[in-house]
């Protein structure tokens, strides 16, 4: 079973504040996060190469920019990893769904208690939500909470929740959605107003990480895909991870925020308050090691990097709904179906609106 795993993402990694005036993310609206399992890093790169020669690809790395017109080298870089029976970890992430699902646990059905929270239900009615701003909020509705990110303060959060509530009561009555996110949102508000008066201020947003500068970054899906694919893993090697490396892309701004994160994971897992999640174990018994390393010196981490961006560059075309990818990209993205094992943690894991994985599903019929 392998003991090392080779990370890499495509999509534009940063804070998502900085989503752009029009919340385009920079024309890059999906994020990708990849892990591959390797026994054998050297016969790896040979195939690497191989793969070089049969595709053309000029170069002595295989980069995922320069492949944007060749999908075979994705799918074939696949086959390989299957046919040698190595696990890949797929976290894909749509940025705007993303924010709302922050919105929700945080501005809109702020936490309660851990045993509330964890339930099945509230989950689900978490997700709901979230579904429908993604579908039906304007950019000005998360643009007023992105800014309240940005600058935190009562008047930006109060702001911030007038222009939801605004937008909520314009399509009322006649949306039944919309009238059962108000009473949440009205409620959020009234705890808010109440702890300006006390003194104990409640902003309702997510809790900041840091740069190595001391500048805050408010929503990195990098940092919530990497903890993910560590529960993931865990999962897949049943909690057996002494001796396990995982070995990311050079993170020159982020390296420090990922390896805090990790050591939280670990440390909320021993003080017996992992949380509980759907298709992976947060329960670290034994710690795994985190390094980062160039993808110029691991076929690793380039194997990674072609599976992210073909991925990444796939997943947005079919979001955007205008037009379907051409059959050989279909064929190419019908190959990571035979990586999916849910109850093993392996495969691709969707943060998408319904929507968007229900196409991407019938790619896979």
């Amino acid at each position: 079973m392998s003991k090392v795993f080779f990370i890499d993402e495509s999509g534009n990694t940063g804070d998502l504040v900085k989503a752009g005036k029009d919340l385009t993310f920079g024309d890059q609206a999906i994020f990708v996060l990849v892990a591959v399992g390797v026994d054998d890093e050297t016969k790896l790169a040979d195939e690497l190469s191989r793969l070089r020669a049969v595709h053309r690809v000029q170069g002595c790395e295989l980069k995922s920019k320069r492949l944007t017109t060749k999908p075979g080298v994705a799918a074939d870089v696949a086959r390989y990893l299957s046919r040698q029976g190595l696990p890949v970890f797929v976290e894909v992430v749509d940025k705007r769904f993303f924010i709302c699902a922050t919105m929700v646990n945080h501005f809109v059905v702020p936490p309660v208690a851990r045993d509330f929270d964890g339930r099945v239900k509230v989950m689900r009615m978490k997700n709901a939500i979230a579904e429908y701003l993604h579908a039906q909020a304007p950019a000005a509705v998360l643009q007023a909470y992105l800014t309240a990110c940005s600058s935190p303060s009562v008047s930006s959060t109060r702001l911030a929740f007038h222009e939801m509530i605004g937008w909520l009561e314009s399509r009322m009555p006649g949306d039944s959605n919309a009238e059962f996110v108000h009473r949440f949102v009205r409620d959020t508000l009234e705890e808010f107003e109440e702890s300006t008066t006390t003194g104990e201020v409640n902003l309702f947003l997510p809790e900041p990480d840091f740069s190595k500068a001391s500048n805050p970054f408010w929503m990195l899906p990098n940092l919530s895909s990497l903890t993910n694919i560590y529960g993931r893993i865990n999962l897949f090697r049943k909690r057996k991870m002494r001796g396990v490396a995982l070995v990311h892309d050079e993170q020159l701004q982020f390296d420090h925020i990922l390896e805090a994160g990790k050591k939280t994971m670990e440390e909320l897992a021993r003080s017996g308050g992992a949380w509980p999640v759907r298709h992976a174990d947060y329960r670290i018994i034994e710690g795994a090691e985190l390094r980062f390393s160039s993808s110029g010196q691991s076929a690793g981490i380039q194997a990674a990097d072609v599976i992210a961006g073909f991925i990444m560059r796939f997943v947005q075309e079919v979001s955007r709904g205008d037009k379907l990818p051409g059959r050989e990209f279909a064929e190419a993205f019908r190959v990571f179906a035979d990586f999916t094992n849910p109850d093993r943690g392996a495969g691709l894991n969707y943060v998408l609106p319904t929507r968007t994985a229900n196409l991407l599903n019938l790619f896979w019929a």
